[in-house]
């Protein structure tokens, strides 16, 4: 076959007429032979030899058409097209690497015989050779590598960075806990990171698409993390929704939450000071201890529960029903994410430059204005002094090693759909060691601002720093009463609730990618990805008005506390089990080093073969035991010991104002449901495919466990025909793609 041919049949059709290629143009130009139609003698065809490339190799020509010939002497296939390569028909790339389109005349490649969902016009170098690495899909691309890493940063930072790291630091013996923190980033973070990046860059295709490329059994992986990154976008945006309403209601001169701002506090304040004045006055003591208004005691939770979320007694108690003024914020939230992603990356792109850098903006503020205030020494002290008898403890490396894994976003899928839009020949190992990077020293960064704030608070009220507890608590309540103390304090509500928006906002539109792209991927919508944006998310927000009734807090905590921690343990197992004895360490290494240039180092193949696996096992097994070992409670308002009413059910009142109910029979069998829906699949597609597949199995594991080989983690290293060069990897390529096409 001497031309570049397509049809519909197996076999080429006919030689395709085309413009001189860049070779001939410069020979004919080198010889004096101006005229483009005076043909080449045969001594002279022989001295130009054009050969199919990919830009950036290393390896300098690669001939794709030797090796086409030398794999199969059938044609390639793509999207049902036949398609013969041949060195001396390739179409003329221009000086930019684009390809001259077809003219009237009839040259170059025609419109009809281009293979549907590759660009009509295969990206060349510029001396005409087809450049696979830059084979255009029709997915969309970012526009920028920044936005990539921007949004990569907004997915992996958000709002545990900022409350639950802090809390977790200060729990567990202060500055000794960045010990198991930073070796659990080594062996569990950054090379689970590394897979998502590189799955994602190398197979171009959503979390499903990918998982089922490296091995049909494990497409199961592929819709757990669909099925949690649903989950995790109903129940996220509350937290937004939350944090719209705080910002709103602090543009005042007096924040709402102020004590002044509750009934009866004229009285009580009376009683307090005549108390604070001569504390052997029993009857001022004992009539401000007893003083029945709860908001008096604790204004900042008072108004969390029962003013900003409007809490019923318990989850069974329907309360006042729907919350007006949160479901206008959850609207505003919706509407917010949806502009944010409606056009893809191509909007989220953009959007990321503000969403991803502004909180960085307000955090370094809030920081200086911390670090100034009176006391903030003794915050900074409670986080990081060590305490070094805590490393015995198993407690503090199991809270290390699932803060590294939540806070970094790894088994949502959304970190593989954001890196399937990079191009093939990108390093993404080096991506990942900046998000990784900036993300574990964003949290330590803004441990020190929040440590800085509690310090002044201690300073100032005497409560200890050392009772702040973790999540919404820490934001919305402990957070509140700091701002009190600070000068101008609506201002820095307003930046600090600014931020929280931003930082939820990343990581929900994220995480909405990576549920929105499968969809497309595996062309399962038709419509055009604007409408079917609108309509997810009309109907998550019509799932998340449960989360703003009376009981719906608790249902909040249903959702955090059971639906995300252990199934994404159990799809990290999958995963990393699924990359190094599935689809196997050699082949990933191959993979990556077409991609960046360089086989990944050893350490990390011995963390996907052995350490990260473990690791995750350990963790996984330690917190099924523990679930099983506890009835599931959630925290209940139940409002203040001194009250004269009683607000629950549950109890006539605490000195905390909460308690830990058990959930009814039903909420037990919803926890079981949320816990197990996204293992399902997983464990579902296992067994379908071994059930089918019974003799496929038995030659995988007689392979895999028989060989002593597989046991490196590298088996190329011991033998070396199982590494790939670029052209053999590039045949690869063009197979999936035909193998797409079938």
């Amino acid at each position: 076959m001497s031309g570049y041919a397509a049809s519909g049949s197996s076999q080429p059709l006919s030689v395709i007429e085309r413009p001189p290629s860049y070779e001939e143009t410069e020979y004919r130009r080198s010889h004096g032979r101006d005229s483009d139609k005076e043909p080449l003698t045969p001594h002279e065809k022989s001295n130009k030899k054009p050969s199919v490339t990919s830009r950036g190799t290393s390896r300098g020509n690669i001939s794709l058409t030797s090796q086409l010939s030398s794999a199969s002497s059938e044609p390639l296939r793509i999207n049902g097209l036949s398609f013969a390569f041949s060195s001396s028909a390739l179409p003329k790339g221009n000086a930019n690497g684009s390809i001259r389109k077809p003219n009237g005349n009839g040259n170059g490649i025609p419109e009809e015989l281009c293979p549907t969902g590759i660009e009509k016009y295969p990206p060349q170098t510029p001396t005409g050779e087809l450049d696979v690495a830059n084979i255009d899909e029709g997915r969309g691309a970012w526009g920028h590598k920044a936005e990539f890493i921007l949004a990569s940063i907004g997915l992996a930072v958000g709002l545990g960075n900022v409350w639950r790291f802090p809390y977790l630091c200060q729990k567990n013996g202060g500055g000794v806990f960045l010990i198991p923190y930073f070796i659990m980033m080594v062996i569990e973070g950054i090379p689970l990171f590394y897979i998502e990046f590189a799955v994602g860059q190398r197979f171009r295709r959503s979390a499903m698409g990918c998982w089922k490329k490296i091995h049909p059994a494990l497409y199961g992986v592929g819709v757990s993390c669909m099925v949690i990154s649903g989950i995790l976008c109903i129940y996220y945006v509350a937290v937004i929704a939350w944090s719209f309403y705080y910002l709103f209601v602090s543009f005042t001169s007096t924040l709402p939450w102020s004590p002044e701002n509750c009934n009866g506090w004229k009285e009580y304040s009376v009683f307090a000071d005549k108390c604070k004045q001569n504390a052997s006055d029993i009857s001022s003591c004992t009539s401000k201890n007893l003083f029945p208004q709860c908001c008096v005691h604790d204004p900042q939770l008072y108004y969390f529960y029962r003013v900003a979320l409007d809490v019923s007694g318990s989850i069974e108690d329907q309360g006042n029903g729907m919350n007006g003024k949160l479901v206008g914020c959850l609207v505003l939230s919706w509407v917010v994410v949806c502009a944010c992603i409606i056009k893809g990356v191509k909007s989220s792109g953009k959007a990321v430059y503000f969403t991803a850098t502004f909180p960085y903006i307000i955090l370094v503020v809030l920081f200086f204005v911390g670090v100034t205030l009176e006391g903030a020494d003794i915050g900074i002290k409670a986080l990081f002094n060590p305490k070094w008898e805590r490393l015995w403890d198993a407690e503090i490396w199991m809270d290390a090693a699932a803060q590294m894994f939540f806070t970094l976003s790894l088994g949502f899928g959304a970190l593989i759909s954001f890196a399937s839009y990079m191009p093939l020949k990108n390093n993404c190992v080096r991506d990942a060691y900046t998000v990784v990077l900036i993300n574990c020293g964003t949290s330590i960064f803004a441990g020190i601002v929040v440590f800085s704030i509690l310090g002044h608070r201690e300073f100032v009220t005497g409560l200890s720093v050392t009772e702040v507890g973790g999540g919404p608590g820490l934001a919305f309540i402990t957070f509140c009463d700091a701002f009190l103390q600070m000068p101008v304090s609506p201002l820095w509500s307003i930046l600090f609730f600014i931020m929280l928006i931003l930082l939820g906002i990343d990581s929900e539109f994220g995480t909405l990618e990576g549920l929105i792209t499968p969809f497309y991927d595996m062309k399962w919508v038709k419509i055009r990805k604007e409408y079917f944006t609108i309509i997810l998310a009309v109907v998550m927000f019509l799932i998340g008005l449960a989360l703003l009734s009376g009981p719906g807090y608790y249902a909040f905590q249903m959702f955090d506390d059971f639906s995300v921690s252990l199934p994404l343990l159990f799809i990290a197992f999958f995963q990393v089990v699924g990359i190094s004895w599935v689809y196997g360490n050699d082949n990933f290494a191959n993979d990556i080093e077409y991609m960046t240039g360089k086989r990944p180092y050893m350490f990390w193949m011995i963390c996907w073969k052995y350490i990260s696996p473990l690791a995750i096992f350990i963790i996984f097994v330690a917190n099924c035991y523990k679930l099983v070992m506890n009835t599931p409670t959630y925290k209940a308002y139940v409002g203040c010991a001194q009250q004269a009413v009683p607000f629950s059910s549950l109890s006539p009142g605490t000195a905390t104002s909460t308690v830990d109910a058990v959930y009814p029979g039903w909420g037990q069998f919803l926890v079981f449901i949320f816990i197990t829906i996204s293992m399902v699949p997983i464990i579902g597609f296992l067994v379908a495919h071994l059930i089918k597949n019974p003799s496929m199995w038995t030659a995988g594991f007689k392979k895999r466990f028989t060989n002593l080989i597989e046991y490196y983690p590298d088996p190329s290293s011991k033998d070396p025909s199982r590494r790939k060069n670029d052209r053999e990897m590039e045949v690869d390529i063009l197979k999936e793609l035909e193998s797409e096409s079938v």
